[in-house]
């Protein structure tokens, strides 16, 4: 009873607690609903937020964009704002140039139209004629003196104005103030003028002391269009010799240097024949110890060939030219307009920062693009440029030289001697690598031939001593092909050991490694006694390869040393016809 009793409590308080479990999975199923609604709720909060947040995003683009237009907007203004204002500068900046210009430098371009009118051969004639008064002329080149005491043009238009007068003294006076103000242009603008006039004894006289005031060492563009000049023969022949002399003056003042004389030499060298990899491979192969002094002496000797051959693709018509007749005046109407229009170093330098200003406001303020735009006057083709790099550009650069060909055939003259002497150092050193022997070496052998072409060397005796003797040394190791009984001995006992002692008693694969051991030194035996033959055929046909090899480079080898030294002693030669193509003439 106690049992049922105890059992039936039990089962009541497992009811209870089921029915407490019930009633909490009841609690725990709405709190549960709660929180589902609860989290459903928070789900469209953030939903709604994620959307919120997708157009705060956008409006952020847009506000992004916005600054950033308006940042480019600022941007141009603030470029477009400077760049106004720059030219606004400019333009102010230029005005006032404008009016300095015009204020002090206004006067010097009558002064040069007034030249131009002077020196022209139609006033000359007018003068004779007496269509103009010679009063009218005094009174103008006076006024223009007044106006421009500092400015060389106007005395010397005084002293041509006093020419057409015949006034001697005055003229002599105007003439030594012209060049009291600037030499060198006043000597070349009497110079010109005289020859313009038609009086080349005087023009000459000018004509040299012109260039007794230049520096060889910054010779301008004025230079070079009078050389055109003289070598056309447009001043006359006085003034040709005076300008020959000058210039082998300065080449012989310049070549003392070490690098003067050495630029020559250069030139020369340039003009070598070089020896490619495919051209005297026998001989190359044959001496290779001496080939590289060979080949240097070699090309050196090609030196004046070579020179000859580019002076008269060059200078077609030769260092003295066809008929050299006078032209019709035209280098001396260039010159004389470079030299009037030349702008005085104050005026330049005025006139280049309105240029600068000019480009500025051409490109709207844009400092950057003006200055690339911009030219200075001292551009490459206006820089100075030493008389030795002029004449280095005539003869060897003519395409940059900016000299016609009767000028270029002067400057060609000027260094005609040291052009001689560069190639005769030349060929001295091409001398110097001429060997009296030469030394063959092929396959152990050696033989010293001579190197001069008159000393002749027969090939076949020299081919027949190397063929025998290769054929001896054949012979010699084919003979040492004997039968080498000690190997024999030693493969046999190792086979015998091998295959009584060894074998019997070995299994598995020790055995069979043994085996192929022994296999092998029956091979061996075999060999080393029936092989005889077979190696004595391989020596011998490798000695009949090695013999015609040989006997075939030899005689290549003697052909070329032949070629070789026949060309290099017509190259020294050819020095000569250097000498001959340039003449004998004198530089003067």
């Amino acid at each position: 009873m106690e049992d049922r009793s105890e059992t039936g409590s039990a089962l009541d308080r497992l009811t209870e607690r089921l029915e407490g479990v019930g009633e909490e999975q009841v609690r725990h199923g709405g709190r549960l609903h709660a929180f589902e609604n609860g989290l459903h709720g928070v789900r469209a909060d953030v939903v709604q937020l994620r959307e919120g947040i997708t157009d705060v995003r956008q409006k952020v683009a847009g506000l992004e964009s916005a600054v950033s237009d308006t940042r480019q907007v600022l941007d141009t203004f603030i470029e477009q704002y400077g760049r106004d204002r720059e030219m606004a500068r400019a333009q102010a900046e230029l005005a006032r140039l404008t009016t300095v210009f015009q204020a002090d430098f206004a006067q010097r371009k009558q002064t040069r139209a007034l030249a131009r009118g002077l020196v022209h051969t139609l006033t000359a004639h007018a003068v004779r004629r007496k269509l103009v008064n010679t009063n009218t002329l005094r009174s103008c080149v006076e006024e223009r003196l007044l106006l421009e005491p500092t400015y060389w043009l106007a005395p010397a238009i005084m002293a041509v104005a006093a020419n057409f007068r015949d006034e001697t003294a005055p003229g002599e006076r105007a003439q030594a103030h012209a060049c009291t103000l600037d030499a060198a242009k006043a000597n070349l603008f009497f110079a010109l003028t005289s020859s313009r006039l038609g009086n080349e004894a005087e023009a000459a006289a000018w004509m040299d002391t012109y260039l007794q005031s230049l520096d060889p060492e910054e010779l301008g563009q004025d230079f070079c269009v009078v050389l055109d000049a003289i070598a056309s023969n447009e001043l006359g022949e006085d003034a040709l010799s005076y300008t020959r002399q000058a210039m082998a003056g300065w080449n012989q003042s310049m070549h003392r240097t070490s690098a003067s004389s050495a630029q020559w030499g250069t030139r020369l060298r340039n003009l070598r024949r070089q020896l490619s990899d495919k051209e005297y491979t026998a001989l190359r192969e044959t001496c290779a110890d001496q080939w590289d002094s060979l080949r240097d002496g070699w090309e050196l000797a090609t030196v004046p060939e070579g020179t000859v051959a580019y002076l008269r693709r060059i200078f077609p018509d030769g260092p003295d030219g066809v008929d050299r007749t006078v032209s019709d005046g035209c280098h001396v109407e260039t010159a004389l307009e470079r030299l009037i229009n030349q702008l005085e170093p104050d005026e330049a330098h005025l006139h280049e920062q309105m240029q600068q200003l000019e480009r500025i406001i051409e490109y709207g303020g844009d400092l950057e693009a003006a200055a690339q735009a911009h030219k200075s006057p001292l551009s490459p083709e206006t820089e100075p440029v030493p008389f030795m790099t002029l004449l280095d550009q005539a003869v060897f650069a003519p395409d940059t030289a900016p000299l016609g060909p009767p000028a270029r055939r002067m400057a060609l003259r000027a260094i005609w001697p040291s052009l001689e002497k560069a190639a005769d150092r030349v060929v001295a050193e091409s001398r110097n690598h001429l060997p009296d022997q030469i030394a063959l070496s092929i396959a152990g052998y050696s033989w010293n031939l001579p190197t001069h072409p008159h000393q002749t060397v027969k090939p076949g005796p020299l081919v027949d001593d190397l063929a025998a003797r290769l054929e001896q040394e054949t012979q010699a190791r084919s003979d040492a092909v004997v039968r080498r009984w000690p190997r024999v001995c030693v493969a046999l006992l190792f086979g015998l050991i091998t295959g009584t002692l060894v074998v019997p008693f070995l299994d598995g694969a020790s055995k069979y490694l043994f085996l192929l051991l022994t296999v092998i030194a029956a091979i061996w035996i075999v060999w080393e006694i029936g092989g005889v033959p077979l190696r004595k055929k391989h020596v011998r046909e490798q000695g009949d390869q090695r013999r015609h090899e040989a006997v075939t480079t030899l005689a290549k080898a003697l052909q070329q040393r032949e070629d070789f030294f026949t060309k290099w002693h017509e190259g020294i030669q050819d020095r000569e016809s250097l000498t001959r193509w340039g003449g004998h003439s004198e530089q003067q």
